[in-house]
């Protein structure tokens, strides 16, 4: 029997993806930052980074490169705050749009399947492939981002990036594997989700517990919030382990559903 080398596939998926889904998550991203720059910096109760230090400034912070550290902390604090889960929400939405249903909307699985390869390999596989994508994108652009503005990398940002895009990848991929209209299943998912949360997640009714079989993504701003956003950042709190390894595993979940989807289900039924 013939090989199929699904791993060898793999560069090409990754050209796909940087092609057809990375280019259109770097525009948005630009975009966003773009539109969100003016009204963060008008929020700030700080002064303006190009404004001069004052005494009081320079006689709390020590020095004026502190002062001009303490305002770029504080700037770069509250754009990611602000616009962060926006774009990982997005670029999970890109990089998971039609990523099966697609193929089997167009007729392509027959194919890609004409080899010796199962889909939950070539799916898998592609899964893994858009996510490191994804955080190659992102990082990407925080580097630029660092060499225009301030540098913004940090550990926990890589982390929560990719922890983060497993929450929405997860049940997209899940979605996309079982459903025909992917993408506006994720955003009726997300939406359904926040709403019922916000709703009944304080009652004390029995049906309340059903609430945990949805993520709790109404409080997914609490983990970007806490995300530093660069050297002298104005002292962002803690990052919510529990609710990110939540949020995570219940993508995750959701993948390994999609997996079971793709095992059992056949694609030709639309």
């Amino acid at each position: 029997m013939s090989r199929a080398r699904t791993g060898a596939y793999a560069l090409w998926q990754l050209r796909d993806y940087l092609k057809d889904r990375g280019v259109s998550t770097i525009i948005v991203a630009i975009l966003t930052g773009y539109l969100s720059f003016e009204s963060v910096v008008k929020e700030l109760p700080f002064p303006r980074v190009a404004d001069p230090a004052s005494a009081d400034l320079i006689a709390r912070f020590g020095s004026v490169p502190a002062v001009h550290a303490a305002r770029m902390g504080q700037f770069n604090y509250a754009l990611l705050s602000s616009s962060l889960g926006a774009l990982v929400f997005v670029g999970a939405l890109f990089a998971m749009n039609g990523i099966v249903a697609n193929d089997r909307k167009m007729g392509f699985y027959r194919f890609l399947f004409a080899k010796p390869v199962t889909p939950t390999r070539y799916y898998g596989q592609a899964f893994i492939v858009h996510w490191l994508g994804f955080l190659a994108v992102m990082l990407l652009l925080a580097a630029l981002y660092g060499l225009v503005v301030w540098p913004v990398v940090t550990g926990a940002l890589v982390v929560v990036l990719a922890l983060m895009f497993l929450a929405y990848a997860g049940i997209a991929f899940l979605l996309s594997a079982a459903a025909r209209w992917d993408w506006l299943s994720l955003v009726a998912a997300s939406l359904v989700s926040v709403l019922l949360w916000q709703r009944f997640g304080a009652s004390t009714h029995p049906l309340a517990t059903l609430l945990f079989l949805l993520p709790p993504l109404h409080r997914v701003n609490e983990v970007f919030a806490s995300v530093p956003g660069a050297p002298g950042a104005l002292a962002p709190s803690e990052i919510p382990w529990p609710l990110l390894a939540w949020l995570a595993g219940y993508g995750a979940a959701c993948f390994v559903a999609g997996l079971v989807v793709l095992r059992y289900r056949r694609l030709a039924i639309v």
